[in-house]
């Protein structure tokens, strides 16, 4: 696109959207789109507007998925996601609103630092995958998980994923493929072996090798598998199985290294099997090696190609394909030793695992003893020769997992097998609790606020109904969560109130209105002023001055709001955790997101005071 194409482009995206953006400068382009950031008029706020290329919005397919799959995104709301505000198309424009990340990239961070420290790596990792694991459970697959994708926000770097779906917007349907407007789908070097092989259904273990390929890139410096041509990659995705990671970088730690190794199996069913999994295996440090690709084309061999028409056809001097080493058949031994020490599909640690699998024995051998026993008589309980000391040594292995800080649950529940959200009324765990059913926000209530409010509505809503499904004894251990929410999400309510009554009264038209009137006075020759312009002009300076000291307080209220929506959000997603990881993995970050919110509370309380002050100052009519 050369420099005319690309102004037109911003003038006519600048034109269309005149009355609701203004265009700043561009971000970024891709092969999906050209990024621009903005300032919304309305709410006053920076932003990032995404427009589809031209060459791609005249067809009016792709301009129906493309604004089908945004929408689709725009239910996503997760810390580690980049919110969308807005889709539509306007003098044929297909764009997007979403929210501006003040940071980089994760590409540019590599550009210049190549390879990152091993722990930043792993929490890039976790963050990443806590977000694929929201959009998952919804039904979401990104497609497209890259370095550019990957936005890092902040002094503190904070994970923010960009793009969701809209990758299978341009593919998805009866085209199948873009390769007639010369534009390629997807990046070729982090795309998994069955997007390569162009199959047509994917899955969320797509997305987790695609991680593992940017969490090799961020280790090494390089990604692991590179050629001359596109086709060149994509075979090599398909058949070549990944270097070590660890071989290349030595100071990897071993368990993060293995995690690694896993998500970039070339057979799906050998990754992880979730985005939550591979996440608890972050945070729990705990991972061995799993079932390697035993060669080349081990892919190919499991799920064969089926021949395009349209391509070359192999010559016969052409190097056949690598053929699959034989695999050694493992001892009964090894095979033992692999099952007691290999992490589970759930992540869980070989701690929970043996000791589930120790207790398992204890009470099947000793019931069976007991049985005996009482057949043969029970008037002498020999069976109690056994148990006793049996018993001794479970205890003992007890103490060792409760110290390590878990519990009976982790032993006796096992983390589900898929993420999922919490099953609707009915489903399996029983009936859900009743949840009162709050109006809609009024406009006329809240102003510009009720668009944050219906989102902590929903979010309370939300919690509510996770706390119902929950067991009873687990949510004997929550008894603060709902009536924290409840209280934070009243305060936050009245607050909203309170900011949209200072709607036009405190605000930065007014204040320039004020510099306007005291540039006036000031541009007069003083000598010529008599003295009730004098006092006016005193007046207005002293106006002035309390206006901006007013304000700066709004601003401060308007913070505290900001942070209730936060903390809402943060106990909904620590309670979805909960449930997909049990309370033993997730119950010290629920109660912290828990007290947190409610000293949130109380802060709240006093930005309340503290708009009624303000509220006070206008109507005694000072300004």
């Amino acid at each position: 696109m050369d420099e005319e194409s690309k102004s037109s482009l911003a003038d006519r995206l600048s034109n269309a959207l005149a009355d609701s953006y203004a265009l700043e400068s561009e971000l970024g382009r891709g092969g999906m789109g050209v990024v621009f950031s903005a300032r919304d008029l309305k709410l006053k706020r920076r932003v990032a507007i995404k427009v589809l290329p031209p060459e791609l919005a005249f067809r009016g397919e792709i301009r129906t998925r493309f604004l089908r799959e945004a929408e689709t995104a725009a239910r996503l709301s997760h810390p580690n996601i980049v919110p969308i505000h807005a889709v539509g198309e306007a003098n044929a424009l297909v764009y997007f609103v979403m929210g501006f990340v003040d940071g980089e990239s994760l590409a540019a961070r590599l550009r210049r630092r190549e390879r990152l420290p091993p722990e930043e790596v792993r929490r890039i990792m976790k963050e990443t995958a806590d977000a694929l694991g929201l959009a998952h459970a919804m039904g979401v697959i990104h497609r497209d998980i890259k370095p550019d994708n990957i936005l890092l926000e902040g002094t503190r770097r904070r994970v923010v994923v960009t793009d969701f779906g809209i990758a299978k917007a341009l593919v998805g349907g009866g085209v199948g493929t873009l390769t007639g407007t010369g534009v390629v789908i997807g990046t070729p070097t982090y795309m998994s072996p069955e997007q390569a092989a162009g199959e047509k259904e994917i899955d969320a273990r797509s997305d987790i090798y695609s991680l593992g390929l940017v969490a090799f890139e961020m280790l090494v410096g390089d990604p692991p598998f590179q050629a001359g041509t596109v086709p060149g990659i994509l075979m090599k995705q398909i058949t070549e199985p990944a270097p070590e990671v660890q071989r290349l970088r030595p100071d990897c730690p071993e368990d993060l290294g293995h995690t690694i190794m896993r998500c970039l199996e070339k057979n799906p069913d050998d990754r992880w099997p979730t985005s939550d999994a591979l996440r608890r295996a972050l945070e729990n440090r705990v991972s061995v090696p799993y079932r390697r690709t035993a060669a080349a084309g081990s892919y190919r061999t499991r799920r064969p190609l089926e021949p395009r028409a349209s391509g070359p056809p192999r010559s016969a001097g052409a190097p056949p394909l690598a053929v699959p080493a034989p695999r050694q058949r493992p001892s009964r031994r090894s095979s033992r030793d692999q099952l007691e020490t290999s992490p589970g599909d759930g992540g869980e640690p070989p701690l929970v695992r043996r000791f589930r699998s120790h207790f398992a024995t204890y009470v099947s051998v000793n019931g069976g003893l007991l049985l005996l026993n009482i057949v043969t008589g029970i008037t002498s309980p020999w069976f109690l020769f056994v148990s006793i000391p049996w018993g001794i040594g479970v205890a003992s292995r007890y103490g060792e997992l409760w110290s390590a800080g878990y519990s009976w649950r982790d032993v006796v529940s096992r983390p589900p097998a898929r993420d999922a959200l919490p099953p609707p009324p009915g489903a399996g765990g029983g009936p859900a609790r009743p949840v009162a059913r709050l109006p809609e926000p009024k406009t006329d209530d809240f102003g510009r606020l009720a668009i944050q409010i219906r989102q902590m509505r929903g979010d309370r809503a939300a919690v509510a109904k996770i706390v119902g499904r929950l067991a009873p004894a687990e949510r004997a251990l929550l008894p603060d969560v709902q009536p924290t929410v409840d209280a934070l999400l009243a305060r936050a309510e009245e607050l909203a109130r309170t900011l949209n009554q200072m709607e036009g009264s405190v605000d930065q038209q007014t204040l320039d209105r004020l510099d306007q009137r005291i540039r006036a006075l000031e541009a007069q020759d003083p000598e010529d002023l008599d003295p009730d312009a004098h006092r006016r002009l005193e007046l207005l300076r002293r106006q002035r001055e309390m206006l901006a000291d007013l304000l700066h307080r709004r601003a401060k209220v308007e913070a505290q709001f900001e942070s209730c929506v936060l903390a809402i959000q943060n106990v909904r997603f620590d309670l979805l955790r909960l449930r997909s990881a049990g309370v033993g993995a997730a119950l010290g970050d629920l109660t912290s997101a828990t007290q947190q919110a409610r000293a949130l509370s109380a802060d709240v309380e006093a930005a309340i005071h503290a708009a009624g002050e303000i509220r006070q100052v206008l109507g005694k009519g000072t300004l």
